[in-house]
């Protein structure tokens, strides 16, 4: 961010509660900085505790003031991260363990050297992973996971609120002692302060509420022990205050003289532990902006944030600080606050640093009921957010996932909650994509027919048999689940009894973006039934890839009378009508059998119509009409077949129907003028009769009577052709 974006922050609505969002984090962080510390500088590193803290302190100012100034996310706050402080205190133990009897010079400067190796390792691993935009993996996680993560996140927040209103972690074995009187004392006041600002938070949205709360609370709770006559030292003893902490200075660099104390083989004897804090602080990370992408209702730049918490950790593993990144819940703190500032990290490190150089005890001073009850009050929105207002927003097998996970987070923690998640909602999403149908559109062939202009009577004993012509579109990715659709629509289609028997199938994969093998193997199935039934299949619009599955699978054997394959749909039509009307036995209907069957039949002299017009013959693969060209004539079919297809800019040419015997071609461009629109070539030796423009003038001229039924004929020919098009569209988009 620039200087001057910077300086906005400055301004007296920014500035107050960023200040207050920050010293309320910085109280946070500072207490759990220095309890990462406890663990980590524990057993025989005890006494090296007070430098343990002045690392982490230190590590937390760089962290944090890194990250609030880098990060995509206004408002972000980066600390020293307790999965990292967890997995590094079982490796300090090690050390400790096989350098056990070594100068504790040694065994200190090759714990910290194994922390810098780490957090140095994972810095590194971040920037590479943003730099190279490797953070999409994390928007594939389902909603519900996220979800039950953030949840998760806040139930363990109100548990560790109670552990800091308390001083005892709240456990099944150790709850009834929370009921005692001393301790109900402790914790009680906190909760119902964290209740109400939590509900006063819900019902009102102003950025001094937090910050005011937390001064009367503070008030509040010394009035009382003044009142009561407790002293600070009786208040302190009893638990109620957060110190006492270490006074004085507390940050001893780490020099090269401990550098070269470091026992790089004790370090490399915990190699597994360092690969799984690499995996756990990605995962953690991008989850934890993922998180706050939710409770912010905005986009975050997930690579952005990977470099962003690589070079805070880069910084603080330079002075031996663990592994840090942002974090969800001091983050979402500054949401609460209503704060817009960057300054809320910013301070947050400051006072970190504060704390560092100056002492720590000034914070022995602040009412842990007060701590605890702000951070019971953002544990408890979390989970009323996600346990009480999403029941009415998320399916309910989604919501249920979330109440899994919470408890798979009690029971066996975070990493395992995530993965349990995803493999549910996987399992979640498998069984309701199978229930949806891979089948877009189902159609009869009595109503869909090809781009064939056929003769009348042809088209008459499609609309009578086309029935028999069963077409499914298929859309989608087809597995194991999806594919049994389509086997009970093809079975409920053979057993319809007041239906024509099935005897062609079309199933169309234009769609169908990837089949698995399982698909496959139902493919196989489909084909054992259509073969077994004596029905002839076609497929069309293969890709190349679902044809190269199709082929390994040894589905695509070779095309004849009962399968075959077709480049579309129209194609796949066209040769199931075309294998219906040769098992009909229907001939061919010539020009003039076609002309009566469309004009009135007193309609006297038609075969006076051919001594005005030419008889000609083409041969396979020449042109009738060339698209570009002037449309000055048109044609009648006799027999053949030809085919009507547009050639675009880049030479690609597309079909946009075929005409046989009996039909027409090139009416629309003679009646219009103009140039040609599409061209007109011959899929096999053709017989037509040319009209051209003055032929048709002529007969016009000669016999008004005829030329006057022709327009009419022709007219109608258009207007069916207009409504057959109309059809098509309506039972495509229905």
């Amino acid at each position: 961010m620039n200087v001057a974006n910077l300086k906005k922050n400055f301004q007296p609505a920014l500035l107050l509660p960023g200040i207050s969002a920050g010293l309320i984090n910085a109280v946070i962080m500072i207490s759990v900085e220095i309890s990462f510390a406890a663990l980590i500088f524990s057993g025989d590193l005890q006494q090296f505790l007070p430098r343990g803290i002045g690392i982490m302190l230190l590590g937390t100012f760089f962290i944090s003031v890194i990250i609030s100034l880098t990060s995509s996310l206004v408002g972000m706050v980066g600390v020293p991260q307790d999965t990292p402080a967890a997995l590094m205190a079982l490796v300090t133990a090690g050390i400790a363990a096989t350098l056990k009897g070594q100068n504790p010079e040694v065994i200190y400067s090759t714990a910290v050297g194994a922390i810098i190796f780490t957090s140095l390792l994972t810095a590194l691993l971040f920037i590479a992973l943003g730099w190279f935009k490797a953070s999409a993996f994390v928007r594939y996680i389902p909603y519900p996971v996220v979800g039950g993560f953030l949840a998760g996140t806040g139930y363990l927040l109100t548990k560790g609120a109670m552990g800091v209103m308390v001083n005892l972690p709240l456990t099944m074995t150790n709850l009834p002692q929370f009921f005692s009187a001393n301790i109900l004392a402790s914790w009680l006041p906190g909760v119902l302060f964290g209740l109400t600002l939590f509900m006063v938070l819900r019902r009102y949205n102003h950025f001094l509420i937090m910050p005011g709360a937390v001064v009367l609370a503070i008030a509040a709770f010394y009035v009382y022990i003044f009142a009561s006559g407790i002293s600070v030292q009786e208040a302190s003893a009893n638990g109620w205050l957060l110190g006492p902490f270490p006074e004085g200075g507390l940050f001893k660099p780490f020099t090269l003289d401990n550098l070269a104390m470091v026992q790089w083989s004790a370090i490399f004897g915990h190699f597994d532990t360092f690969i799984t804090l690499f995996g756990l602080s990605v995962i953690s990370l991008l989850l934890n902006a993922s998180g706050l992408e939710v409770i912010y209702k905005k986009d975050i730049d997930l690579d952005r944030e990977l470099i962003s918490a690589g070079g805070a950790t880069l910084a603080g593993g330079l002075v031996g600080c663990i592994v840090g990144y942002q974090t969800l819940g001091l983050s979402a703190l500054a949401k609460r606050f209503e704060v817009n500032s960057r300054l809320v990290g910013v301070f947050t490190g400051a006072l970190s640093g504060l704390a560092l150089f100056f002492g720590a005890s000034v914070l022995s001073y602040f009412p842990r009921p007060v701590l605890g009850g702000m951070l019971f009050m953002v544990g408890v929105s979390f989970m009323a957010e996600w346990l009480i207002d999403y029941y009415k927003l998320l399916p309910r097998m989604d919501y249920l996932l979330i109440w899994v996970m919470l408890v798979i987070i009690e029971v066996f923690g975070f990493l395992q909650a995530i993965g349990a998640g995803i493999v549910i909602a996987a399992l979640l999403f498998v069984i309701s994509y199978g229930s949806a149908s891979v089948i877009k559109d189902t159609l009869s062939g009595d109503s869909f027919h090809s781009q064939v202009a056929r003769s009348k009577k042809h088209k008459e004993k499609l609309t009578e048999k086309g029935a028999q012509i069963h077409i499914l579109r298929l859309q989608g990715y087809i597995f194991f689940g999806s594919i049994q659709r389509v086997l009970q629509n093809i079975r409920a289609r053979m057993s319809t009894k007041d239906a024509q028997p099935l005897k062609y199938l079309v199933l169309d994969f234009k769609r169908v973006q990837r089949l698995d093998s399982s698909a496959v193997f139902g493919i196989a199935r489909l084909k054992q039934l259509i073969d077994a039934n004596e029905i002839a299949m076609t497929w069309t619009n293969l890709s190349k890839e679902v044809r190269g599955q199709m082929q390994n699978g040894g589905l695509i054997k070779d095309e004849g009378e009962t399968f075959s394959i077709h480049s579309a749909l129209d194609y796949g039509v066209e040769w199931c009508e075309n294998k219906l009307l040769d098992d009909a036995k229907e001939n061919k209907v010539d020009f003039v059998d076609n002309i009566m069957a469309y004009m009135s039949h007193s309609f006297p002299g038609l075969k006076r119509v051919t001594q005005y017009i030419e008889h000609e013959t083409i041969q396979a693969g020449e042109y009738l009409i060339r698209q570009g060209e002037a449309s000055n004539d048109m044609f009648f079919i006799e027999s053949g077949l030809v085919t009507v297809e547009f050639e675009a800019s880049n030479g690609e040419k597309t079909r946009l129907r075929s005409v046989e015997g009996g039909a027409t071609v090139g009416e629309i461009g003679f009646y219009l003028g103009g140039l040609r629109s599409a061209s007109v070539r011959a899929e096999k030796t053709s017989v037509f009769y040319r009209v051209t423009t003055k032929a048709m003038n002529k007969i016009e001229q000669d016999d008004p009577a005829i030329a006057s039924s022709l327009h009419e004929w022709l007219g109608h020919l258009l207007a069916e052709r207009l409504a057959d098009n109309n059809r098509i569209i309506e039972l495509l988009l229905d």
